[in-house]
C-alpha cells in the first residue's frame, strides 16, 4: 500500500508540475479576437505635423539612447518619441499572445542591435523576453520575479531600463540589482546575468521589514539608486559597494511610494503618496534630501487609482521643471516646480484640469516641447470588466517664467482608460488607446488612437481586436524608431505598422 501510495503521490506531483509548465509556457499563437461589426478604422490617416523642437532631448551617460531605455522612453520620463510613428496608412495588425491565460508585455526598448527588448507581466511574476520586433517572435526568454500565490502588488523588474551597454537593468523580489545581458550564439540567443548586487541589508538598515523594490536607476555619476513600495529610498556605488538608504518620513510620518524614479542633472526625484521629492549624494555618499514639496492629496483614494496620493510618475521638462499630479478634491491638478532648490516655495504653476470630481491620472505626463500632456483615468475599474473611465486628455503650456501655466486645450470625449499617452514630435501626435462611444458599450473593442498635439482633436481610430485580452490594462505604448507601434495588452503585444 505504501508503494502504492508513493506512486500516486509521485503521479500528481508529475500532473501538478507539467501542467504547470504548460499553462507558463508560450502559447506562441496570436491573441484571440471575438468578431463583430465595428469599423476597422474611424478617422482619417494623418499628415506628418512635426513639433518644432525647443531643446535637445537629455541624454543620460550612463542609459541607452533617450527614447529606447524605458518604459517611459528616458530618465526624464518624457514618453515622447522625435520619431515618426503610424499615420493611419493601411495600417497592419498583429499579435503574438504571451500567456495561456493572461500575460501582458507592459513595456518594450530596443537595443543598438535592434532587438526588442521587454518585461512581460503574468498570474506568475515577469518574465524578461527579446523578441523579433518585425515578426514578435520570441527570441529569448528569462524569469526575473515569480509571486504565485503571493499576490504582492507589482514590483520585481516591471520597470527596467536599458544601459549605456544595452543591459537590462532591474531589481528582483529576491531585492538584487541585476543586470541582464542579451548573449546571441549563431542566431541562439540567451539572457545572461552579468552583475547582480544583494541590497536587502542596506534596505533593512533604513527600516526592517517586507521590501518591494518598484525601480532602479543610475544618477549623472553612474551610482544606482532604487525605491521600495513602502517608502525607503537607497543609493549604491555603482560596484555594488557601500551605499545608504532612508525611510521617507520616519517613524513618525510613513509615506509610500507608487511610481518610478526620474534622474536628471539635477538629481533624482520621486513623488511620494503626500509629496514631492528631489534627492543627490552627498560628498559621503549618502542620500541627501535637496528639497521636499507637499501637494493636496485630497480626502481619500480616488475610482480609477492604486493608492491614496499622485498617481503619475515624475516627468522632468528638461533642466527646468518637473511635475506631476496631484489627487486634489474637486479638480485634479497638474502641478509643476522648479528643479532646482529656491528659497521660498518650489511651485511653478498648478493647473485645475477634467470635470469636478471626475478626474484623476494613474499614468505619467508627456512632454511636448514646454508643455504637457495628461490623461484621465477616472472610473477605470479592471481588466475583465467594461471599462467606464471618464472622459479627458488635456495639453497644459508651461509659461514663460514667472508667468504660470494655461490650459492649451481639453477632450472631455476622449476616454483612454489606463494606456500612458504617448508622443511622436516627428508626427505631431499623441498616441492613446480607447474604446469607440459608437460601439455597444458591454463590447470590448479596443483602438489604437491618433490625436493631433496642437488642437486635441482625434485625427484617426485603429482597432486592434475585440476581447477583454486586448484591453491594455497600464500597458504602455512603445513606438520603434523604424516607426511601429507596439501596445502591451492583458493577452500579449500588439504590433501596428502602416504599409504605404
Amino acid at each position: 500500500m505504501a508503494k502504492i501510495a508513493i506512486a500516486l503521490l509521485i503521479l500528481i506531483l508529475i500532473i501538478i508540475i507539467g501542467g504547470w509548465i504548460y499553462i507558463d509556457s508560450d502559447p506562441g499563437g496570436t491573441i484571440p479576437s471575438a468578431s463583430a461589426d465595428v469599423p476597422t478604422l474611424i478617422g482619417e490617416p494623418a499628415h506628418p505635423a512635426p513639433v518644432p523642437p525647443v531643446r535637445e532631448p537629455v541624454q543620460h551617460p550612463f542609459l541607452a539612447p533617450a527614447g529606447m531605455n524605458s518604459m517611459h522612453n528616458d530618465a526624464a520620463q518624457s514618453d515622447a518619441y522625435p520619431w515618426a510613428g503610424p499615420l493611419g496608412h493601411n495600417t497592419a495588425v498583429s499579435s503574438r499572445q504571451f500567456h495561456r491565460v493572461a500575460g501582458s508585455c507592459v513595456a518594450q526598448t530596443f537595443d543598438s542591435r535592434g532587438h526588442m527588448i521587454g518585461t512581460c507581466v503574468s498570474p506568475f511574476g515577469v518574465t524578461l523576453v527579446a523578441r523579433d520586433p518585425e515578426t514578435l517572435e520570441e527570441l529569448a526568454r528569462q524569469v526575473i520575479t515569480r509571486w504565485l500565490p503571493i499576490g504582492q502588488k507589482f514590483s520585481g523588474g516591471v520597470y527596467f531600463h536599458l544601459d549605456s551597454e544595452d543591459r537590462v537593468l532591474l531589481a528582483t523580489n529576491e531585492l538584487a540589482i541585476q543586470l541582464w545581458r542579451l548573449e546571441d550564439s549563431g542566431g541562439t540567443y540567451r539572457w545572461l546575468l552579468d552583475e547582480s548586487f544583494d541590497v536587502s541589508a542596506l534596505l533593512d538598515s533604513a527600516r526592517a521589514e517586507q521590501h518591494h523594490i518598484i525601480d532602479v536607476m543610475p544618477d549623472w555619476q553612474g551610482h544606482y539608486w532604487l525605491i521600495t513600495r513602502k517608502g525607503i529610498v537607497a543609493t549604491v556605488d555603482r560596484d555594488g559597494a557601500g551605499g545608504h538608504a532612508i525611510a521617507l518620513g520616519g517613524k513618525a510620518r510613513r509615506e509610500g511610494i507608487d511610481n518610478a524614479l526620474a534622474v536628471g542633472t539635477n538629481g533624482v526625484f520621486l513623488v511620494s503618496d503626500q509629496a514631492m521629492y528631489n534627492f543627490r549624494r552627498d560628498k559621503s555618499g549618502n542620500v541627501k534630501e535637496h528639497w521636499r514639496e507637499k501637494y493636496d492629496r485630497g480626502t481619500g483614494p480616488k475610482k480609477g487609482t492604486m493608492g491614496w496620493g499622485s498617481g503619475t510618475t515624475p516627468t522632468l521638462v528638461g533642466n527646468d521643471y518637473v511635475a506631476i499630479t496631484d489627487n486634489a478634491d474637486g479638480k485634479v491638478n497638474v502641478m509643476v516646480y522648479a528643479q532646482q532648490q529656491r528659497d521660498s516655495s518650489q511651485e511653478i504653476c498648478k493647473q485645475p484640469v477634467f470635470r469636478a470630481n471626475r478626474g484623476t491620472s494613474e499614468n505619467s505626463l508627456a512632454v511636448v516641447g514646454n508643455a504637457l500632456i495628461v490623461e484621465n483615468n477616472f472610473g477605470y475599474s479592471g481588466p475583465k470588466n467594461i471599462p467606464q473611465a471618464a472622459p479627458g486628455l488635456a495639453r497644459i503650456n508651461i509659461l514663460e517664467p514667472g508667468k504660470g501655466c494655461e490650459l492649451a486645450w481639453e477632450n472631455l470625449e476622449l476616454s483612454s482608460p489606463s494606456a500612458v499617452p504617448k508622443v511622436s514630435l516627428a508626427n505631431g501626435l499623441v498616441y492613446v488607446y480607447t474604446r469607440d462611444p459608437g460601439n455597444p458599450e458591454d463590447l470590448h473593442a479596443w483602438y489604437f488612437t491618433a490625436v493631433d498635439v496642437t488642437t486635441g482633436e482625434v485625427v484617426f481610430k485603429q482597432l486592434t481586436g475585440i476581447g477583454w485580452k486586448y484591453n491594455n490594462h497600464y500597458g504602455s505604448i512603445s513606438i520603434s524608431p523604424e516607426g511601429a507601434a507596439y501596445v502591451g495588452t492583458m493577452g500579449g503585444l500588439i504590433k501596428l505598422a502602416d504599409r504605404r
